[in-house]
């Protein structure tokens, strides 16, 4: 545990990270921990694309685990070359393909294609924007996605339909018995994030489990919403240990009122069945 933090410490340290641009937290962290573990065993040689770069903080740091050909693409066209930048600034060593432009998860940009690749990763924006909520400030496009993007998926009100595009769109470009590993606030709960995998012909398995305080900018009011309505099993929680759940609204209230609450975050590797 001690050593991925300071890989990502002394990473960062390295790096320049603008304020558009997602800033490393907690939740990288627990992703690192699944993605080294993963990578260590199974990525050595591989192509490996992940899908929403930032400032390439995470392959900086897999780079030190594992040899394989790295693409990265971003929706944000300046997260590309920034990520180039940060993994030059780093001493990271690789096979590098930058994806320039901007890429809606694994669509291309116009007059490109997608490459094939035998493991996509990403860590998406899983809060729906509402209209109090300004994109272009600070890095909140990293935490909300704007889900009118994605008018087919049936899991926006969850949070969840950029990542369920994903799961679907990323069998066109994987190679076979290829693999998506996705870093997933556990919010919406467990059952339902391997039930999004499994539906979508992947066969689930979580790499890593943590629990962690909810951002205190990110609004759950969303899912505090659907719970009023008649949904339920999201988890957070009012202790670090996940020993007392609460509900959603109970989660929205306390943040807004700025007192801590917590949720899991699952990073799970999909493989899909053929």
């Amino acid at each position: 545990m001690n050593r991925v933090s300071q890989v990502m410490r002394d990473v960062v340290a390295q790096m320049e990270i603008p304020a558009w641009c997602f800033q490393p937290d907690n939740w990288s962290i627990a992703f690192l921990r699944g993605l080294g573990s993963l990578a260590f065993q199974q990525w050595d040689g591989r192509k490996v694309w992940e899908v929403g770069v930032g400032s390439g903080v995470n392959i900086a740091a897999l780079t030190q685990l594992v040899d394989a050909q790295w693409y990265f693409s971003d929706y944000d066209s300046r997260c590309t070359p920034l990520a180039m930048a940060n993994l030059s600034r780093a001493g990271a060593c690789g096979k590098f393909v930058p994806l320039e432009g901007s890429w809606d998860l694994v669509t291309p940009p116009a007059e490109m294609e997608a490459p094939k690749v035998n493991v996509i990763f990403g860590c998406l924006p899983q809060v729906p924007v509402s209209s109090s909520i300004n994109l272009s400030v600070g890095d909140n496009r990293a935490h909300y996605y704007d889900p009118r993007r994605y008018p087919e998926a049936r899991s926006n009100e969850l949070g969840l339909g950029i990542v369920q595009t994903l799961l679907q769109n990323a069998k066109q470009v994987l190679l076979p018995r290829g693999t998506v590993v996705l870093n997933l606030g556990g919010r919406p709960g467990r059952k339902r994030l391997l039930e999004l995998f499994i539906q979508a012909s992947y066969v689930p398995d979580v790499v890593n489990e943590e629990v962690i305080q909810q951002h205190p900018e990110t609004s759950v009011v969303s899912l505090a919403t659907l719970e009023e309505s008649g949904q339920s099993d999201f988890e957070f929680f009012l202790d670090e240990d996940a020993r007392y759940p609460i509900s959603a609204r109970s989660a929205e209230t306390l943040r807004e009122a700025g007192t801590e609450v917590f949720h899991k975050i699952y990073v799970i590797a999909g493989t899909t069945l053929t």
